[in-house]
């Protein structure tokens, strides 16, 4: 007999290889085949990682059978809250899955269950824009059920700190109404003052219903210091503008859901900067994002059950969905530019948002699609600075803010036909610099605010239909 490892020939009846099977020879096989094994381990994850950011966008769980439980966890787990009443890191897990539902999003388990189709004629610039009346391309979305629920896992007072238990239900899913506009091109006609203070106005928004106008104002002092807070103000002249709630700290981009009775914003109480809803019924608020990322500037879908932002939590700033009850996080924009500024289509099927080249001097406008979730393309790409676009409820027109100079100055809110190409900047208010175009849901203008020697301001643009 020989020895398999060396090729001597044993000495009979013996099995073992005296020279091969000493324990200093073991030893050494046994740190051969642990690095041959952790070599192994690393080139199958590095070769996982790299099918799954080609194949599956980062989203490889959701395509095995694995998902199905994460998604359970996620739906019956309640979420822990700290002390200051921010949730769990770890709940940025989310196994939203990209081909189904608007963005992915399934609905809690004590909602209504909602189903969103888009069917796109001709295959498309989904949600923009067309010549016609009826616009070619644009996604018609179907809502199955009226309403879906929507419940906080936790409340929070004014303060921040966490109470129990969880905050009522409101119901502020709605369906997304097909409307119908006049025929005939939108001609800018006037600016109206909307709000003027002693203090600074911004960040206006006027509910879906033009009942009355949100808006960041740090009018009143906090605690001494003269911080943003949210405020509304009736638009039939029935009062004057009032504080909607008190909160500790400032309060940014302000904006109601579709039914009126949620307040979504941002806020740096919870540093650095975090997302929040307020239900204006109950008086209960929470957070929706957390940790130690800077989350911003969001936006509610026209059916109220997602919510678009700006969140630095991978690196740069990108946009991310989330649920209107903090579930299902899903980043949908990624790189080495910043994206920021998401707004909405009117039908749901596509975000619009800004992507920073070179900060101050060039930023473009761009769209994205997101059932299925496409890849960002350019709408304004002059070699300006163009940022915080907002696409008309008729799927015609888009305003967004343009810098002509090269220091970020000299805003200008410019309107581009997308059926033509054609653009034009506005004439709002003479030696003013205009900013954040913010589309009343009537189509019957956009409310922004303007820098004056007197101060920073809301202003409402009125626009009329022509016939051409």
């Amino acid at each position: 007999m020989y020895c398999f490892k060396c090729g001597k020939k044993l000495p009979a009846r013996v099995v073992n290889c005296p020279e091969c099977d000493t324990p200093q020879k073991r030893r050494q096989r046994y740190r051969r085949r642990m690095i041959l094994g952790l070599f192994i381990f690393l080139a199958g994850a590095v070769a996982g990682s790299l099918f799954d950011s080609l194949f599956f966008k980062g989203q490889a769980w959701e395509h095995s059978f694995l998902g199905a439980f994460i998604d359970r966890a996620q739906q019956s787990a309640p979420e822990q809250q700290t002390a200051s009443g921010t949730t769990d890191g770890s709940s940025e897990l989310a196994g939203a899955s990209i081909s189904v539902d608007v963005a992915g999003f399934s609905a809690p388990e004590n909602s209504t269950a909602v189903s969103i189709s888009i069917n796109n004629a001709s295959g498309s610039d989904a949600g923009l824009a067309s010549a016609s009346d009826k616009p070619s391309g644009i996604a018609e979305v179907t809502v199955a059920s009226e309403t879906a629920s929507a419940s906080f896992a936790a409340s929070l007072t004014a303060t921040g700190t966490a109470t129990s238990p969880a905050a009522p239900a409101s119901e502020v899913s709605v369906p997304i109404e097909k409307k119908t506009f006049p025929a005939g091109r939108l001609v800018f006609k006037k600016t109206e003052p909307l709000e003027k203070s002693s203090g600074s106005d911004y960040h206006g928004f006027m509910a879906r219903d033009g009942s009355e106008l949100i808006f960041a104002s740090n009018r009143l002092k906090v605690d001494g210091s003269q911080i943003y807070q949210c405020f509304r103000r009736p638009t039939d002249g029935s009062g004057p503008a009032e504080k909607v709630f008190a909160w500790p700290g400032n309060v940014w981009t302000p904006e109601t859901t579709p039914d009126n009775q949620m307040v979504v914003f941002s806020s740096d109480s919870s540093k650095p900067e975090h997302i929040f809803i307020y239900d204006r019924k109950s008086g209960n608020s929470m957070p929706l994002t957390s940790g130690t990322s800077k989350n911003m500037m969001p936006a509610i879908s026209p059916d109220g059950r997602l919510i678009a932002f700006v969140s630095n939590r991978k690196g740069n700033n990108d946009i991310w969905l989330v649920g209107i009850d903090g579930s299902n996080l899903m980043q949908i924009t990624s790189g080495e530019n910043d994206d920021r500024e998401p707004r909405w289509s009117p039908d749901g099927s596509t975000l619009l948002f800004t992507r920073i080249i070179e900060p101050l001097k060039n930023s473009h406008i761009m769209k994205i699609t997101l059932e299925p979730l496409g890849e960002p393309e350019a709408i304004i790409v002059a070699a300006k600075r163009n940022w915080f676009a907002d696409l008309s409820p008729d799927g015609r027109y888009l305003t967004f803010t343009r810098s002509e100079s090269t220091d970020g100055s000299k805003n200008v809110i410019y309107m581009h036909e997308l059926a033509t190409g054609k653009e034009s900047a506005l004439k709002l208010l003479a030696g003013a610099e205009c900013f954040r175009p913010v589309w009343n849901a009537d189509c019957s203008g956009f409310v922004f605010h303007a820098t004056t020697s007197q101060g920073r301001s809301l202003y409402q643009a009125v626009f009329a239909r022509e016939n051409q």
